[in-house]
Order: C-alpha cells, then sequence, then structure tokens
C-alpha cells in the first residue's frame, strides 16, 4: 500500500512539474509575442512649427533629426552607393520647407511573418520621403516632398516585385510603403514628435509642446 502512495504521488510530482513547465513555457511565449508586435521603435525627431503662409501658400517648417536611417539588416544587404544617394547624418538636424497643411514622414516597409518576429527578428524599413500635402485647405492640390536617404531605390522596387515569389513568399509578410500623416496647427509654439517604427507601420508619436 506504502508503495502505492509513494508510485501515485511520484506520478501527482511529476504531472505538477510539467504543468509549471508548460505554464511557465506559454506565459514566456505570450510575453514575447506581446514584445513583438506592440514593440516601438524611435527612428526620427520631428519638430513642427505652426502652419505659416509665404507668397507660395502656406507651409510648415520641419526640424528632423534621424536617430536611425534604415534597419540594420538593410544596411547589411542593401549597399547602395553613397556617392548618389547619401543618408542623412545621425543626430544632425535638417530643416525642410514643406507646403501642405499636413506632413508625412514616409518609407518602403518589408513585413516579415509573424512568427519571425515572435522570435525577435526584426521588419527590414528605410525612411525615404517627407511630404507635405494640402489636406484641410479646399482648393489646393499639391504640396511639396524632400527626397531623404536616396528615397525608394532600385532595391525595393526589386523586393517589391518579388514579394509573392519562392523563396521570399516564406520569410516576407507584406511589402508596404508606410507613413503615416500628421495634420499641421495654427497658432505659436512648436510640437515635438518621434517618428517609430512598430511591427507593421511608420507612424507619429507625440511627445510634447515645445514654447
Amino acid at each position: 500500500m506504502g508503495r502505492i502512495v509513494v508510485y501515485i504521488m511520484g506520478i501527482l510530482v511529476m504531472i505538477t512539474l510539467c504543468a509549471v513547465c508548460i505554464t511557465a513555457t506559454m506565459v514566456a511565449l505570450f510575453l514575447q509575442t506581446m514584445s513583438a508586435f506592440t514593440r516601438e521603435t524611435p527612428v526620427a525627431q520631428v519638430i513642427m512649427s505652426p502652419i505659416q503662409s509665404d507668397n507660395n501658400g502656406e507651409y510648415i517648417e520641419i526640424q528632423f533629426t534621424p536617430f536611425a536611417n534604415q534597419s540594420a539588416l538593410l544596411a547589411i544587404i542593401n549597399r547602395p552607393d553613397p556617392a548618389s544617394q547619401p543618408p542623412l547624418e545621425l543626430g544632425e538636424t535638417q530643416t525642410y520647407r514643406l507646403y501642405g497643411d499636413v506632413v508625412a514622414v514616409r518609407g518602403p516597409l518589408i513585413t516579415l511573418h509573424p512568427t519571425l518576429q515572435i522570435f525577435g527578428f526584426q521588419n527590414i524599413y528605410k525612411l525615404a520621403l517627407i511630404e507635405g500635402e494640402y489636406r484641410l485647405t479646399p482648393g489646393r492640390i499639391e504640396g511639396s516632398e524632400a527626397v531623404i536617404n536616396g528615397g525608394f531605390d532600385a532595391f525595393w522596387w526589386n523586393a517589391n516585385s518579388l514579394e509573392a515569389q519562392y523563396p521570399y513568399n516564406t520569410v516576407v509578410n507584406r511589402i508596404t510603403f508606410s507613413g503615416d500623416e500628421e495634420p499641421g496647427f495654427r497658432g505659436s509654439g512648436y510640437k515635438r514628435y518621434h517618428i517609430v517604427v512598430t511591427s507593421n507601420s511608420i507612424t507619429w508619436n507625440f511627445i510634447e509642446d515645445i514654447q
């Protein structure tokens, strides 16, 4: 009888240990998944002026400071001629006058399959364009733009054409040209933002008002 009790207790201990291990693994995988899909990587700072005007129309002045122009993986797999596609100097502020009443910072984005992101692989991106557009002012159509870091170079157009082909489709979930718009404002002071890369987009995070 005593041996049976010991045997049963041993089985219960093993089951408990297995359950604890499985639970810990599931929790770790859940946390890793949450981290992968909620990660926001700041890649640039934008300080935006109020909407102003001159003889050419309304414009917004942008002070743009890159923290990272492109992902580390892109820097390895795509090495354009720096003479023809000079990157912005990291940490150095560039000022752009963009005609329009909204501003967008856009760039191509290669979104990897979710499983790869869960296991730590990060999406491939590049900041390529700062664009002003008239969206809030009736009657105005065209704004202006500033091409940065060589713009949308041949690497991206080639990658886009191969998106659905094997073996690229085993790694790449989608190739998009991403970048949210941020509306301008009227009045005084400035607004500071971070441009961030998420699991599926390039977007803006408001940081603070600057007087």
